[in-house]
């Protein structure tokens, strides 16, 4: 995808709206992705770690501090039918009961995932620990990626890559299902929230009819600017917004500091977006306030 493409504006203020911390499986802590962020001229920016909200408050601090608006997010996994999907969602209450039972409840089965993943690894010949996981994953919430480099620490695989080739990948000997909820679950936690939800870089992997089946469910947005997505794709996901009367959202995925991540700063996506987020969130409370008042 041609970047500059992305680089819209209204007036000066840019926008990332898709950023992974340490909180998760991200390699840049809050602190620096707030600075970084601040480096590159943006004028707002969303958290979103996977099914976390554990650094929302840390990220507020930051971002005060910078001048820098934050828009709360978060990136749920989430399983339609046969279909692995990811949905964002944007300007939730972060002390909302649905979300904080979510984020706990999800922590806790990412950390039976990961021992379970650690006692396959023993059961083959690799004698890791889960603590020796749990130094690894820090403050994140655990996770493969975490697995994969214990495994590269202690010399068991010679790249990150070759331990989910062998190990971690579905398929393997080691790997174990992560908990997914429904999309309607998803969709509906974040409506309770008071936030809008959006499907995560929908690529070549998601079926139109898929996303349609989503819209039903009272999907709010489609993630129309990603690294992966070529100008095609971004062409036909614009179509079905406009279509169904959506909002886009974008932003870098950024993960860290890998060379082949594309850095905070790199593909932006104008504040219009977020003003249209606003404006979607407004209307959803507007009619989940008339639907109480008819009750």
């Amino acid at each position: 995808m041609n970047i500059r493409q992305s680089n819209q504006s209204t007036g000066s203020l840019r926008v990332d709206l898709h950023i992974h911390s340490t909180h998760s499986d991200g390699k840049l802590s809050l602190k620096e992705i707030v600075a970084f962020a601040k480096q590159s001229g943006l004028g707002a920016i969303s958290i979103t770690d996977h099914d976390t909200i554990s650094g929302l408050a840390e990220a507020e601090t930051e971002c005060r501090h910078y001048r820098i608006e934050l828009i709360n997010g978060v990136e749920l996994s989430v399983r339609q039918k046969t279909t692995d999907l990811h949905l964002l969602g944007y300007l939730f209450d972060s002390q909302n009961e649905s979300i904080i039972e979510y984020a706990e409840f999800f922590r806790n089965e990412r950390v039976k995932r990961a021992r379970e993943i650690v006692l396959r690894l023993n059961d083959i010949g690799i004698p890791i620990s889960f603590e020796m996981v749990q130094n690894v994953a820090g403050n994140g919430v655990l996770g493969r990626p975490h697995i994969a480099c214990a495994l590269l620490q202690s010399g068991y695989v010679k790249s990150f890559e070759e331990a989910f080739q062998y190990y971690l990948s579905e398929g393997c000997i080691c790997f174990v299902p992560k908990f997914k909820i429904s999309p309607a679950e998803a969709i509906s936690m974040i409506h309770r929230a008071g936030g809008v939800c959006c499907l995560a870089h929908p690529g070549n992997e998601i079926a139109d009819e898929t996303i349609f089946q989503l819209i039903r469910l009272g999907l709010d947005g489609i993630e129309t600017l990603h690294p992966r997505h070529s100008q095609a794709q971004v062409d036909h996901f614009r179509e079905i917004v406009h279509a169904k009367n959506l909002i886009e959202t974008g932003g870098t995925d950024c993960h860290g500091k890998n060379l082949d991540d594309l850095l905070i700063g790199r593909l932006t996506v104008p504040y219009t977006f977020v003003e249209r987020m606003k404006n979607r969130q407004h209307l959803l409370q507007q009619l989940t306030t008339a639907a109480n008042e008819r009750k």
